[in-house]
Order: structure tokens, then C-alpha cells, then sequence
């Protein structure tokens, strides 16, 4: 079986842990094992958006040079922040000489002090941006291809209306990601299909869930989702689909505050779309994490004929 290298990150480690395990359980039904790095660090989780500041780089820039020095050439991750993150330090390394050689400077001061390491008496080597970064569901667009998916289903999920939800940091920016359309994208809506589910167009999928303001500024973020998940609702979805673990924190946690806050809102369930996959692969229901949503998802599942209480399929 294949294994591709994987950066879980920090989320997928803890709170997205059943992100992070829907997506090895399906990905190993499909013929390939995420692989995850021996050694790895936060990536940052933010990068910079100022040309002079690199010190912001040196974590996601440090990944990316291990997955290099390992002899591979692909890196598979799942957070949208954290592929966000390596992707776009790995394009400025790519296209600045000036920041590549920065980069490099602090990469090789700090090497001798990870002592954590085994001693490398290699000789150094730049790292020029070699890797590929992946976001998952373009390996499974791109690599893999949505057909195999398809013939590989166990599971129908016909007659579930699911909403795809993008955010705003899957795709944008563009010229950096270069994952799809960031203003009318579709991958998301390609990969519901090929699970027999109905996509459903509404206006706000690439729009904003709040993101770190659901700290800062926790009614704002309350005033958005509200909008996502009622132009959804009204637009006849079943369900949001999400693959950023902060897009889920808000989306899902925040309709407690969202049904004090509006009193005609009508709870949402939210899924990873790992779990949909996993589900849909036949691994056992019990394996998704779906005690972790604060909204039940076991009523759509049931009403599509999915029996949540009987285990999976072997």
C-alpha cells in the first residue's frame, strides 16, 4: 500500500481528532496510508502578509525541508489553515530569492540546537521548494480521481442534500493556492457527488464563518454563521460539508448561541467531509467521532437509511 507523507497539525492531534481519524480509516480503504511525518511542529497556522517578516516562515519552511530531506516529494495535508499556511510559505520560497535565502539562514543556524534530532552529518542542503503541498480532496480529485471513490462505495448517501462550505482560506489567494475557482469553485461540490449525495448551491459558501473573531469577537462570528447555515437550510440542505477545523468549531458549536441569539434559526448538522467518505466506505459508524458534534448528525444518516446503531460494514 502507498504511503503518502502527512501533516496532521496541531487541531487534527486533539479537537479534530475525529477529522484527523475519518481520513486515515477512509483513505486506507481507498489504497493509500497517510503516512505522518516522524518529527513535526506547528505549523504557524497563520502566515505572514508582509514581505519583510520571515520569521513566520521558519516553522512551516522547516516541515517542508524534512518531508525533502526524507526523499519525498508530496506532502498530504487536511486543515485548511495549516495547507493554507505551507503552501503559501512554499510558494514565496519558491518565487523570492531573497526570502529563500532568509529562510534558509535561520533553518541552518537552528538545526545544531534540535537536539531532538539524531545527528545529521549530511551536508546542508537549501531548501528551494522542492514538496508539493496537497490539500487531501486534491490528491482524491487529482490522484486518485473521484470515480475510483465511486466504484469504491459501500454505502449510498442518495437522498442526502448536502451544502458544501469552503471558507475563505481553502482558496484564496489564488495565484498562491491554485486549488480551484476561489469565486465559483467546485471541488467540493465534484466530491459530494461522487458519493451519490446532492450538492446544494447557496450564496455563502465562500464567504467568511468568523474564523478567530468566534474568540475576539464571539457575536460577530455568530452573526455570520447564522447567515451560512440559514441560506443553506433555505436553500434545501440536509447538512454542511466542511474540511477546516475552525469552519467546524464555529458552524457547529456556535448554534447554541446562534438559537439564543435568532429565534427562527433551525439547527444545521455539520460534517467533515472525511466522515461523509468514511461513512460511505462502510467503516464502522462508531469510528466517525460523532459524539464530538454539538449538533446530532444521526437523523440524517437514518433518514437516507443508514442504520447508526448497527456498526459498519466489514
Amino acid at each position: 500500500m502507498a504511503k503518502i507523507a502527512y501533516y496532521p497539525g496541531c487541531a487534527l492531534n486533539e479537537r479534530s481528532s475525529h477529522l484527523d481519524r475519518s481520513a486515515r480509516d477512509a483513505t486506507v480503504r481507498l489504497g493509500f496510508e497517510l503516512d505522518e511525518l516522524d518529527t513535526w511542529t506547528c505549523c504557524g497556522a497563520v502566515p505572514p502578509v508582509s514581505e519583510e517578516r520571515v520569521m513566520n516562515l521558519i516553522a512551516p519552511s522547516r516541515i517542508l525541508k524534512d518531508v525533502r530531506d526524507s526523499g519525498r516529494d508530496i506532502l498530504i495535508t487536511i486543515c485548511d489553515f495549516c495547507y493554507n499556511t505551507l503552501k503559501r510559505t512554499n510558494y514565496s520560497i519558491k518565487s523570492d530569492e531573497i526570502t529563500r535565502k532568509r529562510v534558509n539562514a535561520f533553518l541552518a543556524d537552528d538545526t545544531p540546537e534540535r537536539d531532538y534530532l539524531e545527528k545529521d552529518d549530511s551536508l546542508w542542503e537549501d531548501y528551494a521548494g522542492e514538496v508539493k503541498v496537497i490539500h487531501l480532496m486534491e490528491y482524491l480529485r487529482d490522484e486518485l480521481g473521484y470515480d475510483k471513490i465511486t466504484e469504491s462505495l459501500r454505502r449510498s448517501l442518495n437522498g442526502l442534500k448536502i451544502a458544501p462550505y469552503y471558507g475563505c482560506v481553502m482558496l484564496r489567494p489564488q495565484n498562491e493556492i491554485q486549488l480551484d475557482d476561489p469565486e465559483n469553485p467546485s471541488i467540493i461540490e465534484d466530491f459530494v457527488t461522487a458519493l451519490g449525495a446532492q450538492s446544494v448551491a447557496y450564496p455563502y459558501r465562500t464567504e467568511c464563518c468568523g474564523s478567530y473573531l468566534s474568540v475576539s469577537s464571539p457575536e460577530a462570528s455568530t452573526r455570520l454563521c447564522y447567515r451560512i447555515l440559514t441560506s443553506a437550510r433555505n436553500n434545501g440542505a440536509d447538512a454542511i460539508v466542511v474540511s477546516c477545523p475552525l469552519c467546524f468549531y464555529n458552524l457547529d458549536s456556535r448554534q447554541k448561541a446562534i438559537s439564543e441569539a435568532y429565534s427562527d434559526f433551525t439547527p444545521v448538522p455539520i460534517f467533515y467531509f472525511t466522515q461523509l467518505l468514511s461513512v460511505a466506505l462502510g467503516v464502522e459508524f462508531g469510528r466517525q467521532g460523532f459524539e464530538k458534534h454539538y449538533v446530532d448528525v444521526t437523523p440524517v444518516l437514518d433518514r437516507i437509511g443508514i442504520n447508526t446503531g448497527l456498526g459498519g460494514v466489514e
